[in-house]
C-alpha cells in the first residue's frame, strides 16, 4: 500500500483504539445515557459507523468511476495528516449538529453498534485498497462545515472525528445519568 494510505491506516487504527478505550471506561456502557437530547454510547458508535460508511462510499465511487488510463498516480510520499487542524476538529467546546444522513439510530444495542462499526472499518479498508496508488488529493468533495476537502483530508477527518467522539463518550461516562 502507498505510504500515504499506510500512514492514514495507522492513524485511523489509533483513533479506533481511542474510541474503544473510551467505551471501556464508561460504567455499564450498554445502558449509559446522558441528559435529554444527547446520544447514548451505542448511538455515538452508530454515528461513527454512518460517517465512515459515507466516506468509504465516496472513495469507492470516485475510484470506480475512473477509467484505467485516467487514474492519476500518487507520486508524493509526504505526510497528509497535517492537512486538517487537529486541535480545532477534536475540540468539544463547540457543539455541532450532525447532518441528517449521519444521524444515528437511537434504538441500536451496544453489541450491534460495535459489530457494525467493525464492519464499516472493513469496508473502508477495502475502499482504501481500491484507491491504492491514486493521487487522492486531486479529488475534492464538500464537507458541511469544513468546505471542500480532498479525499486524503476526508480520511484524516474520519480519525479526528473519532477522537472528537471518544471525548464525548468519556464525558458521557463522567456525567451519565441512570435511566
Amino acid at each position: 500500500m502507498h505510504t500515504r494510505l499506510q500512514e492514514i491506516e495507522g492513524f485511523l487504527a489509533e483513533r479506533r483504539v481511542e474510541v474503544l478505550t473510551a467505551v471501556a471506561t464508561v460504567p455499564d456502557p450498554a445502558h449509559a445515557t446522558g441528559p435529554a437530547g444527547t446520544w447514548s454510547v451505542a448511538a455515538i458508535l452508530d454515528h461513527l459507523r454512518l460517517t465512515e460508511i459515507s466516506v468509504s462510499k465516496m472513495l469507492h465511487v470516485t475510484v470506480s468511476r475512473l477509467a484505467d488510463g485516467v487514474r492519476p498516480p500518487e507520486t508524493d510520499t509526504g505526510s497528509v495528516l497535517h492537512r486538517l487542524d487537529h486541535a480545532t476538529l477534536t475540540n468539544r467546546d463547540r457543539r455541532v449538529q450532525a447532518p441528517p444522513m449521519v444521524q444515528p439510530r437511537t434504538d441500536v444495542a451496544l453489541p450491534d453498534a460495535l459489530a457494525a462499526l467493525e464492519a464499516s472499518r472493513v469496508a473502508l479498508h477495502g475502499s482504501m485498497r481500491e484507491a491504492n496508488g491514486i493521487a487522492l488529493g486531486t479529488f475534492t468533495y464538500p464537507h458541511p462545515l469544513l468546505g471542500q476537502l480532498d479525499l486524503y483530508q476526508w480520511l484524516v477527518f474520519l480519525g479526528l472525528h473519532e477522537s472528537r467522539h471518544a471525548g464525548q463518550i468519556r464525558e458521557l461516562g463522567e456525567t451519565r445519568l441512570d435511566p
